[in-house]
């Protein structure tokens, strides 16, 4: 009679190295208790990013690897077959921001105040039983937002969880005719419950964390109620520190110029224009790119074959003055527009 864990891994007991670290147990419990195929997926990686790399774990990353290939695998076939992940959300737009909060918070009247979608907006709980996207625009590039189902719940955190692990950027939606510290409290130690670390003001994503980091928003909803001001400055008090904090009322659309300009500004991303020498650059289409990137980033994006024919490229924007010459490792910057020189 077979194990229950040996369903996933039917021989790895016989492979097991011992001197594995906590981490490692740790993270294949999260696996083991893993539902729906992308929290399966994403706590296979996890896993494997636990195990350290030397001869005696050889056979272990193998096993793991070829069962991490399986998994995709089977993700790909059901998504051809039209019988994939019905809670699965396609990325588009410059990122992926999703709503979360409490039943009743106002996250579905946020969607519809950013977005062209149309959730149910109703007064009683779980409203939003599926994930429901829609795309704001800001000047020249659009974000996706995601609505998702009131957190807490066990019959649809499985798969909300994955939605969020894989975001760029999270929309904590606070009630402000509830106690709002509470609310932030608890969905805060929510997302560390789902192994998600928050990245604070000026902080930058730390290299080999195992957890998935992301910027976060707090956004407090229904500054129109009585003494909704006096809960947002305590809210601003208590995490201002560490997060952005925008009050906002959808009821009187408050605040929402303020909300879309820190979605903006937290997506750490940048917007930048190519052009052709002699010609003008096209600014109705921006090539979106991490910020930190390059002007060697930004040729791979625009064709492979741009990095090995570069001669050099000249930007308008960031530089000391216009159409300056840089090195290929020159960083660019919002709103920069680059001039490529090919061989």
């Amino acid at each position: 009679m077979r194990r229950s864990d040996e369903q996933d891994f039917p021989v790895l007991y016989l492979i097991m190295p011992a001197n594995l670290p906590p981490e490692y147990f740790e993270a294949d419990k999260r696996f083991k208790q893993s539902l729906c195929p992308r929290e399966k997926t994403a706590a296979l990686e996890e896993l494997i990013s636990t195990v350290p790399k030397h001869k005696g774990t050889d056979k272990l990353r193998a096993e793991l690897r070829r069962r991490l290939s399986q998994l995709r695998e089977e993700a790909t076939r059901k998504k051809k077959s039209g019988k994939g992940d019905l809670y699965a959300v396609e990325k588009q737009g410059a990122a992926e921001v999703v709503l979360v909060g409490f039943a009743n918070s106002g996250k579905s009247s946020v969607l519809k105040v950013l977005t062209n979608a149309s959730p149910v907006i109703a007064d009683y709980p779980m409203s939003t039983v599926a994930p429901l996207s829609g795309m704001m625009p800001f000047e020249d590039i659009q974000f996706q937002f995601v609505g998702l189902p009131p957190v807490g719940n066990e019959s649809t955190d499985c798969w909300v969880s994955a939605i969020v692990r894989n975001a760029d950027l999270i929309l904590l939606v606070i009630d402000l005719s509830e106690d709002p510290g509470i609310q932030g409290e608890l969905l805060i130690e929510l997302l560390a419950e789902w192994k998600i670390v928050l990245i604070r003001k000026n902080e930058k994503k730390r290299g080999g964390e195992r957890l998935e980091q992301k910027q976060v928003i707090l956004a407090a909803n229904k500054c129109d109620l009585p003494d909704s001001g006096e809960r947002l400055k305590l809210l601003k008090e208590r995490y201002g520190a560490i997060l952005p904090v925008i009050g906002i009322s959808t009821m009187r659309k408050e605040g929402i110029e303020e909300l879309r300009r820190a979605v903006f500004e937290n997506s750490r991303i940048i917007r930048v224009y190519s052009k052709e020498p002699g010609k003008e650059p096209d600014r109705d289409r921006p090539f979106v790119l991490p910020l930190g990137s390059s002007v060697v980033d930004l040729a791979e994006l625009i064709h492979r074959d741009f990095r090995e024919n570069l001669n050099y490229s000249c930007v308008w924007g960031s530089t000391r003055f216009d159409g300056q010459r840089v090195q290929k490792d020159y960083i660019l910057h919002d709103r920069d527009v680059v001039e490529y020189h090919l061989k």
